[in-house]
């Protein structure tokens, strides 16, 4: 009974946090379009795209999934990459460039095992979202509307399993990039 209820309150604010946070997160996007970081806007996007459409579009829609091994270990993948990233930004500002070499080679190497085992976690629960997106039929749109445009989550998150990883890889090959500038510029330092 009231341990139950406790649990999934607990579990509803953490994740409303998740939630505040990710839609704050898209302020990186507007700085890299607005030049006031030297991210790329598109790439900035596409990560906040996707971590918005696992967060927002599907567990915070479905408590079913909110409560699992894979959802912790994804905000837990997030969270740590995060804090890394974010503690080195605010030491280069700090520091003006002279980050803690430490610090550098966490930031630049944490990647390789968190952003694979955060796509797997995110295509895990795409799909194990389906059956819930297809009975509730969670953002579709049916025909007959005033809009007369029809649109299916299910079908759309269906299409994203599958085209995903093609995206991903780019990605994830465009960080090993920036990782080796980086660890030439330490060892050059």
């Amino acid at each position: 009974g009231k341990v139950i209820k406790q649990k999934k309150l607990t579990s509803l604010l953490s994740l409303s946090s998740f939630c505040v946070n990710q839609l704050l997160a898209f302020l990186e996007t507007v700085h890299a379009a607005l030049g006031l970081s030297r991210s790329s806007p598109g790439t900035s996007f596409a990560q906040w795209i996707g971590k918005s459409n696992v967060l927002l579009g599907i567990l915070y829609f479905i408590p079913e999934l909110q409560n699992t091994a894979v959802t912790a270990t994804l905000l837990l993948v997030w969270s740590t990459g995060e804090i890394f990233r974010y503690y080195y930004y605010l030491l280069n500002i700090v520091f003006m460039g002279q980050v803690p070499k430490q610090l550098t080679l966490i930031r630049y190497n944490m990647f390789i095992p968190l952003y694979p085992l955060g796509m797997l976690c995110e295509l895990y629960l795409m799909y194990t979202s389906q059956p819930y997106l297809e009975e509730r039929k969670l953002h579709s749109l049916e025909l007959p509307n005033t809009l007369n445009f029809a649109f299916n989550y299910s079908s759309f998150i269906k299409y994203l399993i599958k085209v995903y990883p093609l995206v991903w890889l780019p990605m994830y090959l465009h960080m090993f990039k920036q990782r080796s500038s980086k660890m030439k510029k330490l060892k050059a330092a």
